[in-house]
Parts: C-alpha cells; sequence; structure tokens
C-alpha cells in the first residue's frame, strides 16, 4: 500500500527559521505547507521569504496570516518590561510616550472599554492583569504573577466585546499584498461570524483559499454558518484560550472539529502544539499526547507557531511532531469511520464519495483516484477519512498546492483531458509514473463530468493496472 501521514504539517517561518537551510530541513523533514504571520515583519520580508521558499520548491504551498483586528503591546524596551507580581505598572494612552517601565497597546479607545477589577491579558495569557485604576492617559494594573512583556503581543480585555470593524485598512492592504505574491491561503483572524467572511471573500480572487480563524467565543455560536461561508477553518487555540476560559479550550476544539467535518470542510489546530520545545530540545509527556489526540480526532493537519518561528529548537520540533503523528496513525483503523460520517441523503456527490470509499474497502483497493478542477472532489472523499490514500489528480496548479493540507491527500499535477477515456488513460500513466502501482493493482475513480464544474462529483469507476 502506498504509505503517506494522513495528518499534514504546516509551520511558521520566522527569525529562527527563515535562511535557505532551515526551510530546505523543514521540507525534508515533511511541512506540507508555510504560514507567514503578517503580524510580524514588513512585506519586503514576506516577500524575500516566499522567493526563497519558492526556489528551494516551486510548489510549496503558502498560507498568509492576516493581522486582523487585534490589540498588541507597544514596548520600547528591547528586552521587554520586567514584571513582578502585585507591583502596580501603567498601560499609557492619549498620545502619552511610552518609556523602558511602562507599555501602550494598538487602541485608541483604552479609556471607554476599561473597567476596575478587570483582567487584561497578553502573550497568548502567559501576562495577566488586573486594572486597579482608571485615569485620564493610562492605566494602572498590577500582574497576578511574574514575568516579561514584550513588544508586539496580542492583548485582550477580557469580558469586554472590543467594537473592531469588520475590516481594518491594515488588512486590505495586506490582502492587496497576499494576492500579488500568489499566496494560497489567507488565514482571517477574530472570525466572530460569516459576515466577516463576506466581507474578506469579496476583495479575494476565486482561486485564493479562505482559513477562519476560531479564536473569539462569538464565533462558537456561529460555526455552522462560518464553517458554511469558509474553505478552511483553523482552531486558532492561543487567542481562544484568553479570550474563553481556558478550561473550556479542548471542549470547544471538539465541537469546531465536529462541525468541520460534518460540512467536509479542512481543519487545523494551531498554537502551543509543543510550546516546551520554544527552549527545551524535548517536548513534555503532555504536549505529545495532545498531538496524537487531536490525529486520532482525524483533524486535516496541525501548525507549528512560534515553536517553529522563534523557538530555540525549530527543526527538533518539526521533527517530534512528524513522529507524534506517524506513531498515532499507525494505532488507528481508518475503515471504522466511513460509517460514523454524516451523509447529505440530498447530495449525489456525498453519495458517489460515500460509495467510492466503500468499494475500495469490498475490492481491497490500492487508492481512491479523484479528478478534480476546484479540490471539492477530493475534499468529499476526504470527509471519509478513508485508510487508503487519496490520489487527487488536477490539471489546476493552484488546486494541486492547495490539497496538500487536506487530509490523506497525494495531489498530483496532470495534462489535459477532455473525455473519460482520456482520463483513465492519464490516471494509469501517473499511477505507473508515480510508483503508485503495478499490474494487478485495482483502483477507484471518482470525477465530475463535464469536466471544469466545481463540486459536480457525478461519477465512480474501478480500474485495474494491466
Amino acid at each position: 500500500m502506498l504509505k503517506i501521514r494522513k495528518t499534514k504539517i504546516i509551520a511558521t517561518l520566522g527569525p529562527s527559521s527563515s535562511t535557505n537551510e532551515m526551510i530546505k530541513t523543514f521540507i525534508d523533514l515533511g511541512v506540507d505547507a508555510f504560514r507567514l504571520n503578517f503580524s510580524h515583519g514588513k512585506y519586503d520580508d514576506y516577500t524575500n521569504l516566499i522567493s526563497t521558499i519558492h526556489s528551494i520548491k516551486k510548489d510549496m504551498p503558502i498560507m498568509a496570516d492576516l493581522k486582523g483586528a487585534e490589540i498588541r503591546t507597544i514596548v520600547k524596551n528591547p528586552n521587554g518590561i520586567t514584571l513582578q507580581k502585585n507591583k502596580e505598572t501603567e498601560l499609557i494612552f492619549n498620545g502619552e510616550e511610552v518609556t523602558d517601565n511602562n507599555f501602550s497597546v494598538s487602541y485608541d479607545k483604552i479609556f471607554q472599554i476599561s473597567k476596575r477589577n478587570n483582567h487584561i491579558m497578553s502573550d497568548d495569557g502567559n501576562i495577566d492583569f488586573i486594572i486597579k485604576d482608571i485615569k485620564s492617559d493610562r492605566l494602572i494594573i498590577t500582574p497576578t504573577k511574574d514575568g516579561i512583556l514584550k513588544d508586539r503581543k496580542g492583548t485582550h480585555f477580557i469580558g469586554i466585546d472590543v467594537p473592531f470593524p469588520i475590516l481594518t485598512q491594515n488588512d486590505k492592504k495586506d490582502i492587496e499584498f497576499a494576492i500579488s505574491q500568489d499566496v494560497d491561503f489567507i488565514a482571517a483572524s477574530m472570525i466572530k461570524s460569516e459576515k466577516e467572511i463576506y466581507a474578506i471573500r469579496g476583495l479575494l480572487p476565486e482561486k485564493i483559499k479562505l482559513v477562519a480563524k476560531i479564536e473569539h467565543p462569538h464565533a462558537l455560536s456561529n460555526i455552522d454558518k462560518i464553517i458554511d461561508a469558509s474553505d478552511m477553518i483553523l482552531v486558532a487555540r492561543g487567542d481562544l484560550g484568553v479570550e474563553l476560559p481556558i478550561t473550556e479550550v479542548p471542549t470547544a476544539q471538539k465541537l469546531i472539529v465536529k462541525a468541520s467535518q460534518k460540512f467536509g470542510k479542512p481543519v487545523i489546530i494551531a498554537t502551543q502544539l509543543l510550546d516546551s520545545m520554544m527552549n527545551s530540545p524535548r517536548p513534555t509527556r503532555a504536549e505529545v499526547s495532545d498531538i496524537a489526540n487531536a490525529v486520532f480526532d482525524r483533524v486535516d493537519a496541525l501548525m507549528l507557531t512560534g515553536e517553529s518561528a522563534a523557538g530555540k529548537y525549530p527543526a527538533e520540533a518539526i521533527n517530534c511532531l512528524c513522529e507524534t503523528v506517524d506513531n498515532a496513525e499507525k494505532t488507528i483503523d481508518y475503515t471504522k469511520y466511513k460509517d460514523r460520517t454524516q451523509i447529505n441523503k440530498n447530495d449525489a456527490s456525498d453519495a458517489i464519495s460515500y460509495a467510492a470509499v466503500d468499494t475500495a474497502y469490498s475490492l481491497k483497493a490500492k487508492a481512491i483516484i479523484c479528478f478534480t478542477s476546484s479540490g471539492s472532489t477530493a475534499l468529499r472523499a476526504a470527509k471519509f477519512r478513508p485508510a487508503i490514500p487519496i490520489i487527487s489528480i488536477s490539471q489546476n496548479e493552484d488546486v494541486v498546492r492547495q490539497l496538500s493540507i487536506a487530509f490523506g491527500t497525494v495531489p498530483i499535477k496532470s495534462d489535459i483531458y477532455s473525455n473519460t477515456d482520456e482520463m483513465i488513460d492519464n490516471a494509469k500513466n501517473i499511477i505507473i509514473k508515480e510508483g503508485i502501482g503495478e499490474k494487478g493493482d485495482i483502483f477507484i475513480i471518482t470525477a465530475g463530468f463535464p469536466v471544469g464544474i466545481a463540486g459536480n462529483t457525478n461519477m465512480m469507476k474501478v480500474i485495474t493496472i494491466d
């Protein structure tokens, strides 16, 4: 049987991993796509990084992660501000100058959203302040524990629904830049409802896939509508674990994953997968178990953030993630998931995809081959989490790259075909050329006709290599 990693790996690039050597190491270790965080860096940096990635691997998928409507710290001291538990410090605003001993944030209505005794959390909740007093130009706040507050750390005013615009001017500039760089995915931050998705979608060309980051509690009450409007879902546990009581994050993750799989949309888990490896060459047992449990939940991809971007051991973190995924997948009987997956009985494409997986098991097929123009045929097969690989063949280079982070897929670029006979001949040639099969092997083909109409999976065929 053709062996592949079903759960895909996404790595964020940053100061620790932007060299040619480290990018190549990541690819050799098994990274399937790279993420660029637009909250850190400048356009020239991203342009050079994208050029470097494509010089190493031309067809490597790239995700651009928008800043979004967010609040970040403004810290003058390059080493950060040293905080002592219960010792007062100041968050200043109204144009007052930041010094080495205080800080500000990137939001101009601090006075209006602040309340005494409310909490302000920063750096994924690692820093927690209590508001003690509110003055006209500053907040008097005390940290609940010792720590170091650094520049550009995400910050949340807990219990306050901050009135952000649906799209900021920075978002629009970032989207324009990302389009110019021909990225494959754009990740949208702090999505609360489908309205933000539609607003961003209106600015994107059809070929770029839109990833909704779920990191605000309001998104949970709108999750079905958000998933339906999006191409993919990203469970951003860092901010979600700040805005939501941290003990509720595992339940929220399960809910989001289950809902995404019901809709057949790829779902990615991110943030603090291997947080201890920011400073240690080995992970904790709990982190490894967390990763394995995500694999057991059959998520499409796992994404490293700070560990691969700014950690001391980026290659070790990638290697640990890949090994953990591989070991977890060895223990899973994927054949049992087909009949646990919800089928849309009014959707012929869903029925065909289910039948393809069922037939593949009955005939002991080596793989399912999906001919797809938009990627939807392959994603429908992936919805049923088959035990065998999904060979996703497309004439569209964008689709081939984007399917690289979908569960169980092996995307391959094909020549143009216009009818069933050409398609089957093409499939057999690819199987032989890629070393996927040999004489006597059985494959199940699914496709949509007429060719080129997205979401129209209406054909299944059994072929044998002769």
